[in-house]
């Protein structure tokens, strides 16, 4: 148990370190070094990792930052982070495909376990969030041609479920745009009582207009009423330049060209607006502020469920314990007398 103990106090609970400080692994390689030639004497210890292992544990590292940087990227909640995640995707399956032609049997049962839980939900068109394709869309940068690409690399270019995504993908698109379009009717309609008292005294000004000019711009109108929606030319529109890098603000994009295309901003704006992840990246890899004091596991029911919903609407990241010491004192008074404020209605 000593010997135990005495490895697991190297560890840190905040699995994230590893990828945030650059030279750990260096460090910790150096006291199991130490520790070695003690663990030897006695034959029943396992004893601290060798070079081979710390090697291996180098080379899985490297497999391992891929889905960290997915994660830190996707849990993000200063930007948008819904237009990002089928790219992510295509990293992800990039990474377990490549593992799973690994020599080494550990990392490619590991790689062929993942890639089954992998294909469970992705290669099941069914269960399959089409949202998240149609966020990929509304990105200006990406529409369909980034979407195609991507499922090209997923599923093979001439697959067949390449082209039954891309198909559902915009059958889907379609639907939300027709039911927008519906909503945005009903809203002009309310806006526009009245205006056929203008409709006769606009109409003596007709004799005074060109003809042929006049032809011209309804001849453009019908065409793009009836040939092109809304959405069609959106789609057909040439791209915006992807730069890597770049700090390109899609909801700004959307809200400038709303003029553009009213139905599809309003789409983008809901679509664009949901988060892909609700855990940050810091939760999701540390254990460190887990831990439930005594005040907290004294709580009700009732208040620990106001204190959870208040986290997701106050809290954007998570706080250190030490730097909200203060804030706790304060909140805990405050808990007090509502715990008072309970027992009293009882």
């Amino acid at each position: 148990m000593l010997e135990t103990a005495e490895k697991l106090q190297d560890i840190d609970i905040n699995y994230s370190s590893y990828f945030y400080n650059e030279g750990d692994d260096d460090d910790s390689e150096k006291i199991s070094t130490r520790k070695r030639k003690y663990s030897k004497k006695n034959d029943r210890v396992l004893g601290a990792p060798e070079d081979e292992d710390w090697e291996k544990a180098r080379n899985f590292m490297d497999f391992l930052q891929n889905f960290y940087n997915v994660t830190k990227k996707v849990s993000g909640n200063k930007y948008v982070t819904s237009n990002l995640f089928v790219g992510e995707l295509v990293t992800m399956h990039a990474a377990i495909s490549n593992m799973c032609l690994n020599k080494d049997e550990k990392k490619n049962g590991m790689a062929l376990s993942m890639k089954a839980k992998y294909d469970k939900y992705w290669d099941n068109l069914d269960n399959m969030n089409l949202l998240l394709h149609i966020a990929l869309v509304l990105d200006p940068r990406n529409k369909m041609f980034f979407l195609d690409y991507c499922l090209g690399l997923i599923y093979g270019t001439n697959s067949e479920k390449r082209n039954e995504v891309n198909q559902r993908v915009l059958e889907t698109l379609k639907e939300l745009f027709i039911q927008y379009k519906k909503m945005t009717v009903k809203e002009n309609e309310k806006n526009t009582i009245g205006s056929s008292t203008a409709t006769t005294a606009s109409f003596s000004s007709f004799v005074d207009l060109d003809l042929d000019d006049g032809y011209a711009k309804y001849l453009e109108n019908r065409g793009k009423g009836i040939n092109n929606t809304e959405l069609d030319i959106y789609l057909a529109d040439t791209t915006e330049k992807k730069m890597k890098g770049d700090n390109f603000d899609v909801l700004s994009w959307w809200n400038r060209n709303s003029g553009k295309y009213p139905i599809l901003s309003k789409i983008a704006k809901d679509v664009l607006g949901m988060p892909i992840s609700t855990v940050a990246s810091e939760s999701a890899f540390s254990t460190g502020g887990r831990v439930i004091d005594k005040f907290r596991s004294s709580l009700t029911p009732k208040t620990v469920e106001a204190l959870i919903c208040t986290q997701d609407w106050l809290r954007s990241t998570p706080s250190d314990l030490q730097e909200t010491t203060i804030h706790g004192l304060q909140l805990q008074e405050l808990m007090v007398n509502l715990e008072k404020l309970e027992i009293g209605n009882h």
